[in-house]
């Protein structure tokens, strides 16, 4: 008998009022929990849609998240329909994705409030946040609101729960946990820039290669050469000042910029480096037009998620001369392929990188292991640490594996990432100003 074709009255003969008022108590429960699951789920793909299409990033296209935006609304309408029908565990278990995912993007919006004051999407990111908290509430009210149905024993309905839970643990690792990570990777809020260094550099703008406006600082040239520095995943200009004044401290022009979608540069951000080259083609053909430097003279310093970033530019583009790639990686599932780290294919890292493409509208680049093999002739130095990221070794010993003279790798085991600069400031000087002294001002080091 289905709730469907329940007739009170026969019910009662057989079983009783109790049992009636009981199987009423069900009904109306499930009805309510399905209300709370659509309004909740409904204030989260407001958000979601205004994301993609309303308050967008500056220089977006409408349609650069149309998937994202297509993806979100066939899965909500999929569980609005479906969510009053399935068993209990299975609407807990939906509820909790739902709201994780929810909580995960409006807490984003809320940091971004509480450091910075309201702005863009923030009204409809709260509200996702609301309706986040809401849904995990409820994940966790049905299992306890309809403990001990449907099953006879004590001892069934414990097997019950061990399956439930390794099922859980599961889908949060393979899909919860990633698909949050590639949110923040891809929703990643703008913190302000604040002032240069000091008065020696300029407030600059120039366009990407594909037509974005990005920002930054220069500081002119007095040695004909200039040196463009991309700074990494989660940071925009400010996190390189000290390198950039290392470098101008021995006459290099440098350029420091906001990567699309950080500090004051438009787009979308997306810290995994996806279309950072176009950025880069932009940087080059910046300082190329510059009267202070020679467009044969120009080299790149990356710094984590920038140091992938030039190994790509490198080599495909040879108006890099030289490139310091400090603290590379990988960028995307091939990476971690080729790292062992997904030799087997575990859905944390395919998961990612699948909800990373969705939501930003952009694409991984080739493996670094095929790209670093066609730098060469252009210098390369791979500065490589272990400290707080010792899978950071492996990869680079990887990328010098691939490469082709001329490069070197400098291994630091005891240095934290990209924390050379800091932990080892003497002989980080000599290498990095070795290599671009030798190769664009021919100097022997």
């Amino acid at each position: 008998m289905t709730l469907s074709t329940f007739k009170p009255r026969a019910w009662a003969q057989d079983h009783g009022t109790s049992d009636v008022a009981g199987l009423r108590a069900i009904t109306t429960s499930e009805g309510a929990e399905a209300a709370v699951f659509r309004v909740a789920t409904a204030i989260a793909l407001l958000h979601a849609l205004d994301d993609a299409f309303f308050d967008r990033q500056p220089g977006v296209p409408w349609n650069q998240h149309w998937l994202a935006g297509l993806l979100s609304v066939v899965i909500a309408v999929s569980a609005f329909l479906a969510f009053p029908s399935l068993r209990p565990g299975l609407r807990a278990g939906v509820a909790f994705v739902f709201g994780s995912l929810a909580t995960v993007n409006g807490t984003l919006h809320l940091i971004h409030i509480f450091k910075l004051g309201p702005s863009d999407s923030d009204v409809t990111g709260v509200l996702a946040f609301a309706a986040g908290m809401v849904l995990i509430a409820l994940s966790f009210w049905i299992p306890w609101r309809h403990r001990g149905e449907r099953t006879s024993t004590r001892k069934r309905r414990w097997v019950i729960r061990v399956i439930a839970l390794g099922a859980g643990l599961l889908v949060f690792y393979g899909f919860v946990f990633p698909t949050s990570m590639a949110i923040i990777v891809t929703h990643k809020y703008r913190e302000p820039i604040g002032s240069p260094p000091n008065a020696y550099y300029q407030a600059v703008s120039f366009p990407s290669s594909d037509g974005l406006e990005l920002s930054g600082w220069y500081h002119p040239s007095r040695n004909r050469a200039a040196v463009i520095i991309v700074h990494g995943a989660g940071g925009d200009r400010t996190g390189a000042t000290a390198h950039a004044e290392l470098l101008a401290g021995h006459g290099y022009g440098v350029l420091v910029y906001d990567a699309r979608g950080r500090g004051e540069s438009e787009g979308s951000p997306i810290g995994f480096g996806w279309d950072w080259p176009k950025d880069v083609a932009g940087a080059l053909a910046f300082l190329q037009q510059r009267p202070d430097v020679d467009p044969e003279r120009i080299g790149g310093l990356g710094l984590s998620r920038g140091a992938d970033v030039l190994i790509q530019v490198a080599a495909q583009d040879k108006r890099l001369k030289a490139v310091v790639s400090d603290g590379a990686t990988g960028g995307s599932f091939a990476d971690y392929r080729n790292q062992g780290q997904a030799a087997e294919g575990p859905p944390f890292y395919f998961a990612m990188y699948t909800a990373a493409r969705v939501l930003s509208g952009a694409s991984p680049a080739k493996p670094l292991k095929e790209q670093v093999a066609r730098v060469s002739p252009t210098p390369l130095l791979l500065i490589s640490t272990g400290g707080n990221l010792p899978v950071e070794l492996g990869f680079n010993r990887i990328y010098a594996g691939a490469a082709h003279e001329p490069y070197e790798l400098w291994e630091l085991p005891d240095v934290n990432h990209t924390a050379a600069i800091r932990e080892r400031p003497n002989e980080y000087e000599r290498r990095v100003i070795d290599l671009f002294d030798a190769a664009l001002l021919e100097r022997s080091p």
